[in-house]
């Protein structure tokens, strides 16, 4: 689970937060969790992330597994448990936080390392 994330996936990762059409965001979601299955052993539910896409949204939630990418403005409650991770995704220190379904919670560095809690 501590292994570095590769630039690729991290650029993956970070395209999820471009508008993609349902099926391109379907397809995008298949890769991500074939590479963790692959390279890490182990896959998150999903992400929680800053949003670039402007007021009024501030984070966004991937789950990975529905594939649904939701935006979240600034005072809208996140489902558990992405909330979790939301503080941590706000911050802008992490490229992405990793929320996995038995509660645990990975940020992932811009450079794909991964901080231990």
């Amino acid at each position: 689970l501590c292994t570095p994330r590769s630039r690729k996936l991290l650029d993956a990762v970070g395209r999820l937060d471009a508008g993609l059409d349902e099926q391109a965001c379907r397809s995008l979601a298949e890769w991500v969790r074939a590479q963790y299955t692959t390279a890490y052993g182990s896959v998150p539910l999903g992400f929680v992330a800053r949003c670039h896409l402007g007021p009024p949204y501030i984070d966004h939630q991937l789950n990975l597994f529905q594939v649904i990418v939701r935006h979240f403005a600034p005072a809208e409650p996140m489902p558990e448990p992405f909330s979790a991770a939301r503080m941590l995704a706000r911050s802008g220190g992490y490229a992405y936080v990793e929320v996995y379904d038995d509660g645990l919670i990975l940020p992932v560095l811009d450079d794909g390392t991964v901080v231990r809690p």
